[in-house]
């Protein structure tokens, strides 16, 4: 696969020459503005191998994270364990999807509007279990949020508004439960630093020891949070 770069040059940038790996798979690399186009393009060509692994890591991602078909044997995520859709032939009368705590079930004379109805089971799981969490966790820092809301964003897992009204997407719910908790923490933790300073992690770091490991989980898995 032959690799191309965008390169963006800066005044402000002094020393370094970065590289990024979009998530469109092109790749952009930023360098002070006297650095040459010889010494660039040498950067570019050592990091080569690395590259080509990155933008497969990459391809794979967006692969996992497409569309789903809403079929048999496809994996839906619950609280971090994955489990099996059966479309099912049959119609007892029961909800159009249920969970069975083993497998999902979808009755085929409603799989037209699959998506809809994981989304709302998703979002009324989500509903509950966040709900929970943020009550314990403000027990925990003695801040209480305005109010919680259940969102849809895609790239984003929880905000806390200037009037500490907090909000998570539903796609949490797909996450194990300490990386619902750290960004519970998190989002808690802004009500008292609005930023991320070292007043703000240290903050979190009192209730969630372990942040890190849950933010990086984040960073490596989100993909997988979608439908």
């Amino acid at each position: 696969m032959e690799l191309n770069y965008l390169l963006v040059k800066s005044k402000r940038r002094k020393k370094t020459i970065s590289l990024q790996v979009r998530k469109d798979g092109s790749v952009v690399i930023q360098a002070p503005w006297h650095i040459s186009r010889r010494e660039i393009d040498h950067f570019f060509q050592r990091k080569k191998d690395w590259l080509h692994k990155k933008i497969g890591e990459t391809e794979k991602h967006q692969k996992e994270a497409g569309t789903k078909k809403f079929s048999s044997g496809e994996t839906f995520y619950y609280l971090g364990s994955p489990y099996p859709l059966i479309v099912d032939n049959t119609n007892n009368g029961a909800h159009p999807l249920t969970f069975t705590g083993h497998q999902f079930i979808l009755y085929r004379e409603h799989a037209h509007r699959a998506k809809e109805l994981f989304t709302a089971w998703y979002v009324e799981e989500a509903r509950q279990y966040i709900e929970g969490r943020v009550r314990h966790y403000s027990g925990i820092f003695k801040l209480y949020p305005g109010r919680v809301r259940i969102g849809s964003a895609k790239s984003r897992w929880g905000s806390c508004s200037s009037n500490n009204h907090l909000s998570f997407t539903w796609r949490l719910i797909q996450a194990p439960g300490p990386v619902i908790d750290y960004v519970v923490a998190h989002e808690l933790s802004h009500i008292k630093e609005k930023n991320h300073s070292n007043r703000f992690w240290n903050l979190l770091e009192r209730a969630v020891p372990d942040y890190g490991t849950h933010r990086l989980w984040l960073r490596k898995n989100g993909h997988i949070l979608q439908i």
